[in-house]
């Protein structure tokens, strides 16, 4: 016996179109692992019922890695006909674990949109996020800016007086400095 079977979720099986052409069954799921140099494999099984894909767990070490438990994501492909199976039953040793619906890619999008509904109804009504009025705020504050900005720069008559006038400020005012900290020891 293979001990006891290892905590699993998130369980997907999905019968999607792929190119260049054919359809293709795609099983997902998470499983844990007792050190992260261990990787769970799913390799087909025999099933009773044809219309139930089989799968085997196992979990096999995979090369060098951590000592701590994780999770790890364990998956299969198999190129299919349309329809072909109904569910997906997951085992390890005998015991099943899991049992996935097959749904394909209408399906997944009717169940997709169902939830984005049920979503929406939910949140219906709230209150919308921050961040648009957070937007609308900033340029007002920046054009209060920029008028107090323009307000207190003196003009310039055109683009060539605006370097010399630039330059011959600060001298002008650090010679003003100067002057009033001279009178002021005197």
């Amino acid at each position: 016996m293979a001990g006891p079977a290892p905590k699993t979720r998130d369980w997907s099986a999905l019968e999607n179109a792929h190119k260049p052409k054919g359809l293709h069954v795609l099983v997902f799921g998470n499983v844990e692992v007792p050190t992260l140099n261990m990787q769970p494999k799913l390799t087909e099984s025999a099933e009773r019922n044809p219309r139930n894909l089989g799968l085997k767990l196992t979990v096999g070490k995979s090369g060098k890695g951590p000592d701590v438990k994780g999770w790890k994501v364990a998956q299969f492909h198999k190129v299919v006909k349309a329809n072909q199976y109904d569910n997906v039953i997951v085992r390890w040793d005998v015991q099943q674990i899991a049992d996935i619906p097959v749904l394909d890619d209408r399906e997944r999008a009717a169940q997709a949109a169902a939830a984005m509904k049920v979503l929406n109804q939910r949140y219906a009504g709230k209150a919308k996020p921050a961040q648009p009025a957070a937007k609308k705020a900033a340029p007002k504050k920046a054009a209060a800016k920029k008028s107090s900005a323009a307000k207190k720069k003196p003009r310039s008559v055109g683009g060539w007086a605006k370097g010399k006038k630039a330059k011959k400020a600060p001298k002008k005012a650090a010679a003003r400095k100067k002057a009033k900290s001279a009178k002021k020891k005197r």
